[in-house]
């Protein structure tokens, strides 16, 4: 499975896809995608929750780890 993880807002009950990830988008036209949406909750974020949830995450998906690294970096910027 590939992954790809960038940052969004839900306007219109819609998320916008990043204009430089387009190229991944078009690989994937017409195909089946799963879907994790992660929603900030600023009065109620729990650091020590969110690393538990990225270790097991990155550890499930931890083949790909290179990508999830070099597109937490670019949303950094």
């Amino acid at each position: 499975m590939k992954t790809l993880a960038f940052k969004s807002k839900v306007e219109n009950n819609k998320i916008s896809l990043p204009d430089e990830l387009f190229g991944e988008w078009q690989e994937m036209n017409n195909k089946d995608v799963r879907v994790i949406l992660l929603m900030e909750e600023i009065d109620e974020f729990d650091e020590a929750a969110f690393k538990e949830f990225a270790k097991l995450f990155f550890t499930k998906y931890a083949y790909n780890l290179d990508a999830f690294k070099k597109l937490i970096e670019k949303i950094k910027e």
